[in-house]
C-alpha cells in the first residue's frame, strides 16, 4: 500500500498538512532544550539528535538536503578541543565560524544565547555546495554558565530554492506546528524522524 506525502505525514504524526514547525526562541528553549537536557519527553519528538561536527562527512550538504529551502532542527553535543574550553567546530571540509552572540530574555532575565554561524571551506570556496547558517541555542544559569550538554542548532541553506522542494523525499519536506499537541500513539520506539537522522549522522 503507498501513501502520498500527506498521507504519510498524518499517519506518522497526527498532524493536518499544511500546519509548520515554526517555534519562537523562547519556545525552543523551555519547550524542547530545557526538556532535552533533563532527559523529560519531547513534543512529537520532532528534534532529534544529530552529531554535525567532526573530520569525516560532517559537512552540512552530506547531512542535511542541499536543495531544500527549509530549516532543519537538531540537538547536538558541543565537543571540545583537547582540555581547553574552546569549541572544536570543525565539519568536514570546513568550520562552523561565529558571527554574534544574542541573548534570549524571559521576563527581564536571560535564560539563553542564540549564536550565529556561517559554514566556510577550508582554503578556498571551491566545492562549496550552498550558503549554510545555522543558529546555536543554548540554556545559561544565573552566572551565564551553560546548562548541560546539549544545544539546538537550526539550519539552512540560504542558496536554495522554493521551485527545487518538490523533488525532495516526503520524510525530509515536513514541519510541524510546536503548540499542537496530542499525537498517536508511536508504533516503535524509535520516530521515522529519529530512524533517518540517526542514518545520517
Amino acid at each position: 500500500m503507498e501513501f502520498d506525502t500527506y498521507d504519510f505525514q498524518f499517519l506518522t504524526t497526527g498532524i493536518p498538512p499544511g500546519y509548520r514547525f515554526e517555534p519562537t526562541d523562547i519556545e525552543l528553549l523551555q519547550d524542547y532544550l530545557w526538556k532535552k537536557v533533563n532527559g523529560e519527553p519531547l513534543p512529537y519528538n520532532i528534534i532529534s539528535e544529530c552529531e554535525i561536527y567532526g573530520n569525516q562527512g560532517k559537512e552540512p550538504w552530506k547531512i542535511f538536503i542541499e536543495t531544500s529551502t527549509q530549516t532543519f532542527y537538531v540537538f547536538t553535543k558541543l565537543k571540545k578541543k583537547g582540555k581547553g574550553k574552546n569549541i572544536d567546530r570543525v565539519a568536514g571540509c570546513g568550520t562552523w565560524k561565529g558571527q554574534r552572540t544574542d541573548p534570549i530574555m524571559y521576563e527581564k532575565m536571560k535564560i539563553g544565547n542564540r549564536k550565529l554561524f556561517v559554514f566556510g571551506v577550508k582554503g578556498s570556496n571551491e566545492g562549496v555546495k550552498g550558503h549554510w547558517i545555522m543558529h546555536e541555542f543554548s540554556l545559561v544559569d544565573e552566572e551565564d554558565k551553560q546548562i548541560g550538554d546539549y544545544v539546538l542548532c537550526s539550519i539552512r541553506n540560504k542558496n536554495a530554492k522554493a521551485d527545487t522542494e518538490e523533488e525532495e523525499p516526503p520524510m525530509k519536506k515536513m514541519r510541524y506546528n510546536s503548540e499542537d499537541h496530542n499525537p498517536p500513539e508511536p508504533t516503535s520506539s524509535a520516530s521515522p524522524l529519529q530512524t533517518l537522522l540517526s542514518d545520517w549522522s
